[in-house]
């Protein structure tokens, strides 16, 4: 199964031609459980919305009792079970979007400036960016930072009120349109507005894409979803390494990266349905019958009238939603360090990417290691959340990587790549996990707008990361020391967050301050 080969054949034996291969082998000839599994993991999340039909709860809870995570991806072969490929194909389709995010997000480690000893042409060496305009090279980064943040202000409340899937779709096309256009640029400013455009759909496309892969994601499939999203942001920055080396210019790099989002966008419209979490939250009836047709097949005995309740219309205003903050007022202290968790992460995580280049040897290798070692992270983290909770991971890994970071302090330069290493893997697994924390705390009806606000701030870190190499004029070790502080403070803040494990995603500010059971721990621990 794909599962097991995955986590079986270890992060440096991955290639994009493996993955690719082994998700259309399980699409073609694998089988996914019983239709009522994953009817029942997908709906339970909702179960707050059952409110006429009693027995059904009893049954789904009987079912979800009888099949593990390994049945979601094992089962028989019967028509029935092909239905629920329909699941698994949206997962795969909207993870697999992210190999060309990883493009556009870690371009600037190659196209800004060209690293020593190397053949490639950069934007600074063909407008002669030197001496004191140096820091224009560096400014490109800044224009694509702050429209990270322009884009994650202004978009994510689009996916809220007209879905996550055209959002997703139209910001991928308007994303590849201006790398495209990048690539034209004939003067710094154009190039500066370019990328910024960029940035604006950047964030709007990764965090459409992981809410509408999450939210179709049964909850035993969690771990698969946030697995597979991380190894595929690898493979894209491991192929990002390959084509600055076979195109070592500017301009071909960035065409190259920026067409392939053309055809993810029409695979995505293809491929992919809207997230019955939304459908739910905007009551839209039919959609919702429609969705679960291709689940549970026409005879199904769950239907959107289960699991749509009557809602007030102004229950969701910006007033009420407001007002509701404040009567839960310790829901905005876990938006204040869910950010600055964003923040640091962001400044480490691109920190340590754009500051690789200035490390001893080959600077494709040097890359290229950096980002495989992310693939053990994204693997072994949703481990260590499913077993030890969410909280202890994200905590304990800022607190790793500040150590780590120590460790290039105290010791021989011949161990700082080791110790840079290890702080990436710490780094990474919290990363990748925060987007799981956050969209297990956030509730449905504001999700998109809370983790966008995080995700829009957090550009303050991705703004400085560009910079991080400059404290070498201050001391040499000054970046190592920076980033201990920092990595060390957010390790200590996450523990104000509560635990999420086990949790059911929920609905309202009010079921997020207080959260209930979804499943009892030693029956997930069973399976």
């Amino acid at each position: 199964m794909l599962f097991h080969v995955i986590t079986s054949s270890g992060p440096l034996n991955l290639s994009p031609i493996i993955i690719i291969a082994l998700s259309i082998i399980t699409l073609i000839n694998g089988s996914l459980s019983y239709n009522c599994l994953l009817v029942t993991q997908l709906i339970c999340p909702l179960s707050s919305h059952f409110k006429r039909y009693r027995h059904i709860r009893i049954l789904l809870h009987l079912h979800r009792s009888l099949y593990s995570f390994e049945r979601c991806l094992g089962g028989s072969n019967t028509p029935q079970d092909k239905r629920n490929r329909y699941i698994l194909t949206c997962i795969l389709v909207c993870g697999f979007a992210w190999a060309p995010l990883a493009f556009t997000g870690l371009c600037p480690s190659f196209v800004v400036k060209s690293p020593e000893n190397s053949s490639f042409i950069g934007v600074a060496d063909e407008f002669n960016l030197t001496g004191e305009a140096t820091w224009l090279a560096d400014s490109t980064t800044t224009f694509y930072m702050v429209g990270n943040m322009i884009g994650g202000m202004f978009i994510p409340p689009l996916a809220d009120k007209y879905g996550r899937l055209p959002v997703f779709v139209v910001t991928v096309l308007l994303m590849a349109s201006s790398g495209i256009l990048s690539a034209f640029s004939n003067s710094i400013l154009m190039f500066c507005i370019m990328r910024l455009i960029h940035g604006i759909f950047y964030t709007a496309s990764g965090l459409a894409g992981w809410v509408l892969g999450y939210e179709n994601t049964p909850l035993r499939l969690r771990f698969f979803t946030s697995v597979y999203f991380g190894l595929m942001w690898v493979v894209g920055a491991c192929l990002l390494a390959l084509l600055a080396y076979i195109l070592p210019d500017w301009r071909y790099l960035m065409f190259c990266i920026s067409f392939p989002n053309v055809f993810v966008a029409v695979l995505i419209y293809m491929t992919v349905p809207e997230s019955l979490h939304y459908l739910v939250s905007s009551q839209q009836t039919e959609k919702i019958e429609a969705w679960l047709e291709k689940i549970r097949g026409p005879k199904g005995d769950i239907s959107a009238m289960d699991i749509v309740e009557i809602q007030d219309p102004k229950s969701s205003s910006f007033k009420s939603l407001c007002r509701e903050m404040w009567k839960h007022k310790m829901f905005i202290v876990y938006i204040f360090v869910m950010t600055y968790l964003w923040i640091v992460d962001t400044f480490i995580y691109f920190g340590l990417a754009f500051y690789s280049k200035n490390l001893a040897g080959n600077i494709y290798l040097n890359f290229v290691l950096m980002s495989l070692v992310e693939a053990p992270a994204y693997v072994f983290s949703p481990i260590f959340m499913n077993k030890y909770g969410r909280k202890v991971l994200i905590s304990g890994t800022h607190i790793i990587a500040g150590l780590s970071f120590l460790g290039i302090v105290l010791s021989s330069e011949e161990w700082h790549i080791h110790f840079w290493l290890l702080g990436k893997f710490a780094i990474s697994c919290s990363f990748m996990s925060i987007y799981m924390f956050a969209s297990e705390i956030f509730p449905t009806d504001g999700r998109n707008k809370c983790i966008g606000f995080c995700e829009t701030l957090s550009r303050f870190g991705g703004m400085l990361s560009p910079y991080l190499s400059h404290l070498t004029a201050v001391h040499a070790l000054a970046p190592a020391i920076t980033l201990s502080l920092i990595a060390v403070s957010g390790g200590l803040l996450t523990l104000v967050l509560p635990e999420t494990l086990n949790t059911k995603l929920p609905s309202t500010i009010a079921e997020t301050a207080s959260r209930r059971q979804l499943i009892d721990r030693s029956d997930s621990n069973s399976n």
